[in-house]
């Protein structure tokens, strides 16, 4: 009687301490399988105030009026802040994560920006990006900077690519920094990388990439 009094209470707690383990489970497949995401209210306002003088700039310089893509490292990493503007329908259509560089004295929760080959920093500004692939990343597209903020973006060789740390670490608040997974690059989850793969290749004219911090 006793031995099965105990045995209950072994399997409760085994049980209980099954539920807890799973939690942190449970809110990473929650957040990364609802992708593609839609910010709130806020965060969509930051790209549909730039999104008139972005479609002036791709129009300019003969990039694409279609789709434009936005980075807001204002955003926490561990919320998606890769948007993808549709300039014909004029509202987000999709989000993803990004991580930031390490470099600069950047934390995770606060990135540094630098233009300075060798900084492991992102950098801020307009970028276009190409179909050409980074030597080891195929599955990449490397970017060409279109300011003075990010000139050395190409020399650089800065890219959008995705890496398994961002899916792995996404359920946090921070992404925590990682020099192999991201060295200033725009570094994305797999599911993410795969939609903004199909949408680059799909596109004729390049894609407007516009990196900026906002204060939330």
């Amino acid at each position: 009687m006793i031995c099965g009094k105990i045995i209950k209470k072994c399997l409760f707690v085994i049980a209980l301490l099954s539920i807890i383990a799973s939690v942190p489970a449970l809110w990473w497949a929650w957040k990364y399988y609802q992708l593609p995401e839609f910010p709130d209210r806020r965060n969509y306002k930051t790209i549909e105030e730039r999104a008139e003088r972005a479609m002036d700039f791709a129009r300019s310089h003969n990039m694409n009026e279609h789709y434009a893509l936005f980075v807001d490292y204002g955003i926490p990493s561990g919320t998606p802040r890769l948007f993808v503007w549709d300039f014909h329908q004029k509202k987000i259509i999709a989000s993803t994560y990004v991580m930031h560089g390490p470099g600069g004295g950047s934390t995770d929760e606060r990135p540094r920006f630098s233009n300075k080959s060798g900084s492991e920093c992102s950098a801020l500004g307009r970028f276009l990006v190409t179909k050409e692939h980074g030597n080891r990343l195929k599955r990449s597209f490397r970017l060409k900077g279109l300011d003075m903020d990010n000139q050395s973006a190409y020399a650089r060789g800065l890219m959008i690519h995705r890496s398994g740390w961002v899916d792995s670490h996404c359920w946090m608040r921070y992404i925590p920094l990682h020099r192999t997974s991201c060295k200033g690059c725009v570094t994305v989850s797999s599911r993410g990388m795969s939609y903004l793969e199909e949408l680059i290749n799909k596109e004729e004219k390049p894609l407007l990439l516009w990196h900026f911090e906002s204060k939330q």
